[in-house]
């Protein structure tokens, strides 16, 4: 593979062009060289689909963790009629996501312990034979309108491998004893049990409710993302079967895991540098990507052949108590907050924030005003810029007919093409000379730079290593968060 280093006088004779090759490899620190393929012909780069270009363009979104847990159950040992929300809202939950600024909502249709939020017709454990409407109820219906109603995109959870009540009853296993164990559906008979109820519960759900804009399928590669070696087996066999039926049914519908995959981690952040092209286990789109450990990190391959944005979900940095509801939630800092929110969109990926209803089935006011302010602080700091510019090629440049104070630069990277740039820097004129305030590495959906504040002129971005030719810079913008 070879590649041209682009050296600063190189760069000067050459920044009017806006195709050319600029190196990639040696000079990288470790993990991006880690990633980088070490021999071989380069492959075409990854490309996204229209719709993961547009759920890149969504960023943030929320999840709504609400189940037959929240009234106390633990590992199904609780009756469906268990389940009795007084004051269950579904437009106060997708209000409170707006406010935040989501544009998207997923739904716990369905948790580990098996309980359906619709009338499903695949078990009795659902809303069906609870006292919620007179068991006339169907959550899923409310909130996918809910949604529509508001401009906010639905979007469901399942947890294909993980249904306790499902597990108990119909296949006989003990309660909480290895229930998200990787070998547990070895048995044929057991697996085609399990096969015939998820594709029937995801059929529903796909088939009821119009237009999805995400299916999270909880677990996915997880046998292959525990432990150094991938596992493959049953678990694999069934997501990848769920996989092609959901792009069946609703081929505009990004499902997790082929199309959007886990960051690897749920602290809140994503690593970086980090490269959504990825290859997976098995050279398939079935499988997850080879850069995919659980709790580690997940920074795909430059040259990989699938293009997968990346999503880092969080409920810690909203309110303490876990996923779901267990009791009254305290809310951590606006700053840790906001480190969710530059540490995942900031590095490139998107991030989907849990909101939790109580008892009542509404979400409790304070976590209301969190989210409130969190979403209030974002658009404060990035509404509006000092200036933004966009170009094709290895530069773009912000001027000012003043000295401006700045302290954020955001920089999107146009991905239509492949992800490309590498490495870059951020030069500012203070003082009437150019000097670096920001050395970075991969840009792609979107990356943040918070600098010490400065007074400039103006402001460039330097490409300065590419996987190809051309560049195309989205936005380059300049904020200042004081003002």
């Amino acid at each position: 593979m070879a590649f041209e280093k682009i050296t600063r006088r190189k760069f000067g004779l050459a920044a009017g062009y806006s195709m050319l090759a600029v190196s990639m490899g040696s000079g990288l620190p470790a993990a991006a060289a880690a990633a980088t393929p070490s021999a071989g012909p380069a492959r075409r780069l990854a490309r996204p689909s229209a719709q993961q270009l547009a759920f890149d363009d969504m960023e943030l979104g929320v999840f709504i963790h609400y189940s037959i847990d929240t009234y106390g159950s633990v590992s199904a040992g609780m009756p469906a009629s268990a389940f009795n929300p007084t004051s269950l809202d579904t437009e106060q939950w997708v209000l409170a996501a707006k406010a935040m600024g989501a544009r998207y909502v997923v739904l716990t249709a369905r948790h580990e312990q098996g309980f359906c939020l619709w009338p499903t017709a695949t078990t009795g454990y659902s809303v069906r034979n609870s006292p919620y409407k007179n068991g006339e109820g169907d959550i899923v219906r409310e909130f996918v309108d809910a949604c529509r109603k508001h401009g906010v995109k639905p979007g469901l959870y399942t947890p294909p491998w993980i249904d306790d009540h499902f597990d108990q009853h119909t296949l006989g296993m003990a309660a909480g004893q290895g229930n998200a164990a990787i070998g547990k559906y070895d048995d044929p008979a057991r697996y085609a049990k399990v096969r015939d109820k998820e594709l029937r519960q995801q059929q529903e759900l796909l088939t009821r409710y119009g237009p999805l804009v995400f299916y999270w399928d909880d677990h996915y590669g997880r046998s292959d993302s525990l432990s150094p070696e991938p596992q493959g087996g049953k678990l694999r066999e069934l997501y990848a079967e769920l996989g092609r039926q959901a792009r069946r049914l609703q081929p505009d519908m990004l499902y997790f895991g082929p199309d959007v995959e886990h960051v690897g981690n749920e602290s809140g952040h994503s690593c970086y540098p980090m490269w959504n092209a990825v290859d997976t286990v098995d050279g398939t789109r079935d499988s997850c990507a080879t850069t995919y450990k659980w709790d580690g990190q997940n920074a795909g391959s430059p040259h990989g052949r699938l293009y997968r944005p990346r999503l880092g979900p969080n409920t810690d940095a909203l309110s303490s108590g876990g996923w779901m509801w267990t009791g009254p939630r305290t809310v951590p800092s606006l700053q840790e907050r906001m480190r969710v929110y530059y540490e995942l969109i900031g590095r490139g990926a998107g991030a989907i924030v849990n909101l939790t209803p109580d008892a009542s089935g509404r979400i409790p006011d304070n976590l209301v005003a969190a989210a409130t302010e969190m979403g209030d602080e974002i658009r404060r700091r990035f509404s509006t810029p000092v200036a933004r510019t966009r170009a094709n090629g290895l530069s773009a440049t912000l001027r000012f007919d003043a000295p401006r104070r700045i302290d954020h630069l955001v920089t999107m990277e146009g991905v239509a093409q492949g992800q490309k740039i590498a490495r870059y820097r951020i030069e500012a004129r203070v003082d009437g000379g150019w000097k670096t305030i920001v050395e970075g590495q991969t840009v792609g959906h979107k990356r943040i730079d918070r600098v010490e504040p400065v007074t400039v002129t103006a402001l460039r971005f330097v490409c300065t290593e590419a996987l190809e030719r051309s560049v195309n810079i989205r936005g380059f913008a300049a904020y200042d968060t004081a003002a």
